[in-house]
């Protein structure tokens, strides 16, 4: 007999977490947070549901029934894999891509992710067997680097892990991939629903009257090229760290552009990492040891001072952590491209937009969502066609369910901690 158990995700964006298990066997899908953790113990946010009710895998000095066990990440997110630093069972495989266990190493060697032990990677369309379940990855396509879709299979039942996925981004064919390898195979179909959350296809910086364009990841060079050509300020781009393709894609376009990119140097070493090809400007002093192949480097004091005489001289990549350097120009446009903080649910955006307004910038969405359309989402599923199908990651899955009841699919809405049992 096989049970599914929803932990979290149900009803968050984010934070989505199912247990699959056969006897001796478990399988875990993703492992992230979607709540705020500070002041809570991990026996407080097990409670709360801010954490899984996996007390074995979470608290010292537990033992597990479970002889096979792994957790498969489907990419890395927060909300996907941020509760890994939580664990205390260091024994337990953790599986994601290979270029997602590269960025893993990367960041945890940068200091933004603490130590985590036992990565392991997952190949594209690799099966790894967890006693009695196998699971297989597909490489899919969102706003991070090689994430997955994950098949779990218990030899007469098979379920899909969509994880985050978008239609029409860079790699488009391996959602065609993947949705054409299970379709009308699947008995559990678990897909993600964020834009059925809100009111527009992306998410809004600022929610309300405010509106943005909605624009694709195909949109943005162009978008980034044309507000290089037509303005005379200072330009400065927010971009969030983890989309490394699109970091590269800012490189190559600010580049053609007569404008190059000036990157901090945690951004630089993401874009050597996976393009070292790339020509990379660094905000830092020349290393003592010499430079990397490829990379020039410029002093802050060098670039205050050249950007202040000539603000169309480059492109200036700011994060949040070093929004004070804004202070040394005469304002300018401020391109905000799904960087932190990503909107006005968190409380540091007012607080830098009441900073740009101050220093007389002026901010622009120059990003894309990560998510599928409703409209593509439900053709997913359809197209898909399981015996049953989860909408999950949402604030509202009972909208998909909705839209899912015209479908051949039986739209299904578990409950969190429930032991479902396929016989």
């Amino acid at each position: 007999m096989t049970t599914l158990r929803f932990l979290n995700g149900t009803k968050t964006i984010g934070g989505n977490i199912i247990e699959i298990a056969n006897g001796d066997s478990r399988v875990i899908m993703d492992f992230g947070v979607a709540a705020d953790l500070t002041g809570q113990t991990v026996a407080e946010a097990i409670a709360q549901h801010h954490l899984p009710n996996l007390p074995d895998l979470l608290l010292p000095n537990q033992t597990t029934k479970f002889k096979h066990q792994a957790i498969f990440i489907s990419h890395l997110h927060l909300d996907h894999m941020g509760a890994l630093r939580y664990l205390q069972n260091h024994d337990i495989p953790i599986y994601m891509s290979a270029d997602g266990l590269k960025l893993y190493q990367l960041l945890m060697a940068q200091g933004v992710e603490p130590q985590v032990t036992n990565l392991r990677p997952l190949a594209d369309q690799g099966t790894i067997t967890v006693g009695s379940l196998k699971v297989t990855g597909f490489l899919s396509d969102h706003d991070v680097i090689a994430p997955m879709a994950l098949l779990i299979e218990d030899g007469k039942h098979k379920f899909m892990h969509s994880g985050d996925v978008r239609i029409g981004g860079y790699h488009q064919d391996r959602v065609n991939h993947w949705s054409d390898f299970v379709k009308n195979q699947l008995d559990v179909y678990l897909t993600e629903a964020t834009t059925y959350s809100f009111a527009s296809e992306q998410p809004q910086m600022v929610t309300g009257d405010h509106h943005e364009p909605v624009l694709t990841e195909q949109d943005l060079p162009e978008r980034l090229t044309t507000k290089i050509k037509t303005s005379q300020q200072v330009i400065v781009l927010n971009p969030y760290p983890r989309n490394v393709e699109r970091l590269i894609r800012f490189n190559e376009t600010a580049l053609a552009a007569g404008r190059p990119m000036l990157w901090e140097p945690d951004y630089a070493q993401l874009i050597r990492t996976f393009a070292p090809e790339q020509q990379i400007k660094e905000i830092s002093e020349q290393p003592v040891n010499g430079a990397p192949a490829n990379t020039t480097y410029y002093p802050w004091a060098e670039i205050e001072q050249q950007l202040q005489q000539n603000p169309q001289q480059f492109t200036l990549q700011n994060s949040w952590a070093n929004h004070d350097r804004l202070k040394s120009f005469a304002g300018g446009l401020y391109l905000h491209a799904n960087g932190e903080p990503l909107g006005d649910y968190d409380p540091r955006f007012a607080q830098l937009q009441d900073f740009l307004t101050e220093n007389h910038w002026t901010i622009e969405s120059c990003g894309a969502s990560g998510h599928a359309k409703r409209a593509d989402i439900l053709a997913l599923a359809t197209k898909i066609n399981a015996r049953r199908t989860v909408p999950w990651h949402s604030f509202k899955p009972e909208l998909l369910a909705a839209d899912l009841k015209q479908t051949k699919t039986e739209p299904w809405l578990p409950e969190l901690d429930l032991y479902y049992r396929f016989d």
